[in-house]
Formats: C-alpha cells, sequence, structure tokens
C-alpha cells in the first residue's frame, strides 16, 4: 500500500510538471500579464550571425514567461495568498481594506519614507517656471497640474500612518513662490463624498475623476467654467483594472466605470492603437484654440475630455517635453500634468526649449570682480546630440543654496573685472544633494568650442566654477 501511494504520488508530480511544457506546446507561449511584457524566443544565432553564447538563459527566461496556463497558475497563487494570509504576492500591489488595492511604490510618499527635498522642490517650480516663460514668450497660456496618489484622495482604506507632512507639500509652496499657475487637484477631489472617484481595482481615476480635473484645468487657463462633472451617464462594469491585473491575470473581474452618456464629442486627427500612445491628436467643434498638453497615465481617461474643449489637441507622453510643438501646432494653450509619485522626473531638466539668453547680468549689473566669483573646484560638462539642439549638461560636486538657479556663462576679454559676455539660464537639476548641477538646449548647429563657466549662489554670495573640458560653447578668443 505504501509502495502504492509512492508510485501514484511519483506519477500525479511528473503529470503536474508535464502540464506546463503541455500548454506550451499544445496552446502556444502564454500572454504576458498585468504590466508584463512579452520576452523573446531564443535564437541559435545573433543578428550578426554569430553564434549566441545566451542561448540556455534566453531560453530559461523565455520558458519562465511563457510556459502553459502561467496566468491560471499565477491566479490561483495570489487568490490562495491574498484570501489565507492577507498578503500581496506582488510587488506592486499593496491591499487596502475589502478589495481597494493600491500602487505600492506610492505608499512611501503617504507614510513619509519618501519625501522632496527642498531643492528638488525649487528645481521642480524652477524648471516649471521656465516652461510657463517660454510657453507666455509663445502666446500660449500655461497650467501647471499634480494628479493625486490614490492614497492621497483614499487613504481610509489603508491601515498605515501618513506622513506628517504631505509628500507634494514642498513642491507645492515652491511653485507658489516662483508664481508658476498651478492647478490644485488636491482639494477639490478630496471635497466629493458619496462617490469614489478612483477605481478599486485600479492606480487610477475613473472618467468622473477626469472630469473634475478637466473643469479644474480649464479653470486655470481662464476658459469658461468646464461642465464635464456635470455630464450625464452612469457606472458600468467596463474597466479592467491595472492593480488587480498584476495580482489576478486571468481573472475576468471588472471594475466600475463612468460611461458618459452622449459619448463625448471629439474626433481623432490620426489613429491610435489605444489611449497609452505616444502621441494622439483631436479636433473638435469647440471654440477653444488649439492645446498642447504633456500627459502621463491619468490622461487617458483626461484626454478625451479636454479634446471635447479644444478645436485641436496634441497630447504627448514623450519625456523631455518638446516645448517646440507650440510653433508647430499654434498652441494657444499649454498644459503639463503628471502623477504625484513622478514629481521627481521634473527635477531632471524635463523641457526640450532653448535655453534663453539673459539681457542683464543675473547679479543685476553689479560689478563683481572675477576672482571674487570663481571657486578653486572645476565642474565637468557633457555635449551631445538631441534632434534639432545640442543637450549641454553641467555638474559641480558642490552644494549651491536651495533656492539657487543655474547660469551657464562666457566670457571676453581677460581683465578680471570684465563682466559676463553672454549668459543663459540652465534647468536646474538635483542628481545629488551634494552637488549643482544644470542642463540647457541649444541650436544644433551652434559651435562648441571654448569653455564657460557655472554661476550659482552659495551662501547668500554669488559663485562661478570653469568647466574641466573645452568642449563647450563658443565665444570670443580671450
Amino acid at each position: 500500500m505504501k509502495k502504492l501511494f509512492h508510485i501514484l504520488f511519483t506519477v500525479l508530480f511528473l503529470a503536474a510538471c508535464l502540464v506546463p511544457g503541455l500548454g506550451l506546446t499544445l496552446l502556444g507561449p502564454a500572454s504576458p500579464g498585468g504590466n508584463e511584457t512579452a520576452v523573446p524566443a531564443p535564437a541559435l544565432t545573433r543578428p550578426d550571425g554569430s553564434f549566441n553564447v545566451e542561448f540556455l538563459s534566453d531560453a530559461a527566461n523565455w520558458f519562465s514567461r511563457s510556459f502553459g496556463f502561467r496566468q491560471e497558475l499565477i491566479t490561483l497563487d495570489a487568490g490562495l495568498k491574498v484570501g489565507l494570509f492577507r498578503t500581496s504576492p506582488q510587488s506592486l500591489v499593496a491591499l487596502g481594506e475589502g478589495d481597494w488595492l493600491y500602487y505600492a511604490e506610492t505608499l512611501d510618499d503617504y507614510t513619509g519614507a519618501d519625501v522632496l527635498s527642498d531643492r528638488q522642490a525649487y528645481c521642480i517650480a524652477r524648471n516649471l517656471r521656465l516652461a510657463q516663460d517660454y510657453a507666455q514668450s509663445q502666446g500660449a497660456e500655461f497650467a501647471f497640474t499634480i494628479a493625486p496618489n490614490k492614497a492621497s484622495v483614499y487613504p481610509e482604506h489603508l491601515s498605515l500612518p501618513p506622513a506628517e507632512v504631505e509628500y507634494v507639500s514642498p513642491a507645492v509652496e515652491a511653485l507658489r513662490q516662483q508664481e508658476v499657475n498651478y492647478a490644485d487637484l488636491f482639494g477639490p477631489l478630496r471635497s466629493v463624498e458619496g462617490e469614489d472617484l478612483y477605481f478599486t481595482l485600479d492606480s487610477h481615476w475613473t472618467n468622473r475623476g477626469a472630469a473634475l480635473g478637466h473643469d479644474v484645468l480649464l479653470k486655470a487657463l481662464g476658459l469658461p467654467a468646464g461642465n464635464a462633472f456635470d455630464k450625464s451617464g452612469g457606472y458600468q462594469p467596463v474597466h479592467r483594472g491595472d492593480l488587480h491585473e498584476m495580482l489576478y491575470p486571468a481573472s475576468s473581474r471588472l471594475d466600475q466605470e463612468f460611461v458618459f452618456d452622449p459619448p463625448l464629442a471629439f474626433t481623432y486627427a490620426r489613429p491610435i492603437r489605444d489611449v497609452d500612445d505616444l502621441r494622439i491628436e483631436t479636433t473638435s467643434a469647440a471654440e477653444n484654440g488649439p492645446l498642447l498638453m504633456f500627459r502621463d497615465s491619468f490622461g487617458n481617461a483626461l484626454h478625451s475630455l479636454m479634446a471635447e474643449s479644444f478645436s485641436s489637441a496634441r497630447f504627448s507622453r514623450a519625456v523631455p517635453y518638446d516645448m517646440g510643438q507650440i510653433g508647430e501646432l499654434g498652441a494657444e494653450y499649454v498644459v503639463v500634468e503628471i502623477v504625484e509619485r513622478n514629481l521627481p522626473l521634473l527635477a531632471d531638466g524635463p523641457f526640450l526649449m532653448l535655453a534663453q539668453e539673459l539681457e542683464e547680468s543675473p547679479w543685476e549689473g553689479e560689478s563683481i570682480p572675477i576672482e571674487d566669483l570663481k571657486l578653486e573646484e572645476v565642474g565637468s560638462v557633457k555635449t551631445e546630440s538631441s534632434g534639432q539642439y545640442r543637450k549641454v549638461t553641467a555638474t559641480i560636486g558642490i552644494a549651491c543654496d536651495t533656492d539657487s538657479p543655474v547660469y551657464l556663462v562666457t566670457f571676453s576679454g581677460t581683465a578680471s573685472t570684465t563682466l559676463p559676455l553672454t549668459f543663459w539660464e540652465a534647468q536646474p537639476t538635483c542628481l545629488s544633494e551634494k552637488a549643482t548641477s544644470c542642463t540647457a538646449y541649444f541650436p544644433a548647429e551652434t559651435q562648441l568650442e571654448r569653455g564657460f563657466y557655472m554661476a550659482f549662489r552659495k551662501d547668500g554670495q554669488w559663485r562661478m566654477a570653469r568647466t574641466e573640458e573645452a568642449d563647450v560653447l563658443s565665444g570670443e578668443e580671450g
């Protein structure tokens, strides 16, 4: 009897081991689940015809992501762990009360484990102010908004203590100081009672949440009050939640989404594959002029509402944000939308636009001898082509003041009292709290032949540091 049991166990074990392989053979590779991407089948040779020495590891990786019934087995495993142990087997998904799911990477923002430094906040706000100035110089109105993390609007379904200071607070204060036209969505979204404006099984807002965002943005742009939040329609189980799909890729459960009735009135000017496309263009019968909107995944729901409100619109997910499109489109309105958790990206030179040459010294024409400005430390510079631009990045291992802008400066002459000949304000970046860094874009045809200085404030005083490479902006011979 014992021997029979062992035989039966062995047979069942071998059968279980064969199921994934048989499923792969009979049904083909399993489709990617959740936020996964497909893994290409292994090849014996490389594109150049040489033998692929990584073939076995490629094959193992491919099989682990493609074996038969993979999504069903992942779903079964998740169901057992969530049901029995109240534990999420997916590192990107955090369990809330009831059926509520949260994007795990946003919880550190909520609890204060992640914070925006004062320098990050300044760089974010200053870069947006430079973008706003650029848009206005092109005759366009500008507005910036932050799509709140789900936990920032609906924390009551989490058993976690909130941070003493909200994650966005430093950035919002810096935006106020820089006089950026900021459209606040946190207050309006939190003020709605009796209705959830974010999905239960997804990290994003519903069409109703996006409608409220639309109305706030139109007001910030100085346009007649939007009425998207008052549009008729009803909730239907038609949305596949991204978080739920990560946990249960084989599940057919759908989340409730608000469906407008009648549908929104606009037309896609070019065919789209889906709402995640890098570029979407639309037209409508609206009287408001052309819109250029830089957006992320929260724009999936928002873009159709904005499309209905502007005669034409382009929605771009490409980074860096190409401000040159303002002139190309004749855009009269520019909007930048980003989700709360991605705010640090705006402290990394996010805008593709020409650095503006200043008309006067950043120290307002004060005669400051060069020897009083220079530092002994030498910075580094890197130049590279970026489409129609020449990108210049510079850094020095000295921390400037938290609220200091950064300028790139060239000189003519050799006298110690010679003032800067030419200076441009760069986009400040925050690569390290112990360094000062920046990014600037110049016309692609710019000749890069001689050195320049970085100018910034340290301890309330202006300082300058020469870059160590000669491969920089041209100027007159000294």
